[in-house]
């Protein structure tokens, strides 16, 4: 119950961080920085490397959970409120693994919708991965491409300007990810390494006040898009049924540091 009990904490962290960035005066700029670093911390993670769950089946099923760097969030933050500081913004998931003949293993990971009126956020991922050492190489690392996509929706209240108007945000963003892994399994331990290649769109809709976005009077809605490539390094430990994970990865500019406690059959 700990477990479950800390994941709910990060979870109600990411809220109150999402509740607390002040929107108001943004530019076309602060929109496009705001999805680059809110879509490199929920993009989808397992924290796992190429290897596949077992030669023909295999079962995994955990939590996903760290922070991200964030320095143009903060900012912007900074911009409103100086004494602020929005530095870094906590992620997290449920994840479910499983691996089917031919090498191929498919992923999910999700938040389920949380928040009341006033407030609420889910993201939903989904991936599949290809270990072609599994199956047609013999060689001495498990090498492995991954497709995943994640979306991500926050709906939120708050009060703009002065004097203040109730204002309604509506914020969706899609990011698609394809990855190239390598990792060494050493029985315990299996280290890994990635390049990834990403693209993000995420819009930004609202109702009520009209001065959320810069130089353009009832401007209601704006749009951010990004694109490049990434890195990711991380490691497993696995003990039995039980697995745990630590990853660095960097994609959209975004620096992030992930963790996971899983089983596995």
């Amino acid at each position: 119950m700990k477990l479950i009990s800390l994941f709910a904490a990060a979870l109600l962290a990411t809220a109150a961080h999402a509740q607390d960035i002040p929107l108001q005066n943004l530019t076309s700029d602060d929109v496009k920085n705001l999805v680059k670093e809110t879509s490199g911390n929920f993009n989808h993670t397992s924290v796992s490397g190429a290897s596949s769950l077992g030669t023909i089946w295999g079962f995994e099923v955990g939590l996903v959970g760290g922070v991200t760097k964030t320095p143009k969030i903060d900012e912007l933050v900074k911009r409103a409120e100086p004494q602020t500081k929005a530095d870094q913004i906590p992620h997290g998931q449920l994840l479910g693994r499983l691996t089917v003949p031919a090498g191929v293993t498919v992923e999910a990971g999700f938040i389920p919708k949380i928040g009341k009126e006033d407030f609420k956020f889910n993201t939903m991922s989904l991936g599949v991965m290809w270990t072609p050492t599994d199956v047609l190489l013999d060689w001495p690392l498990s090498v492995a491409g991954k497709f995943h996509i994640t979306r991500t929706n926050l709906d939120f209240r708050d009060t703009v300007g002065s004097p203040a108007v109730d204002t309604t945000f509506k914020y969706e963003s899609t990011t698609t990810v394809f990855s190239l892994l390598a990792s060494k399994n050493f029985v315990l331990v299996e280290p890994y390494v990635g390049i990834l290649f990403g693209q993000t769109k995420g819009d930004l809709d609202v109702t009520g006040s009209s001065t959320v976005f810069a130089g353009a009077t009832g401007q209601s809605s704006s749009s951010g898009k990004a694109s490049g490539t990434g890195f990711v390094v991380g490691a497993e430990l696995k003990l039995l049924i039980f697995k745990a994970g630590v990853e660095y990865s960097k994609l959209f500019d975004a620096g992030r540091f992930s963790g996971k406690l899983a089983l596995y059959f």
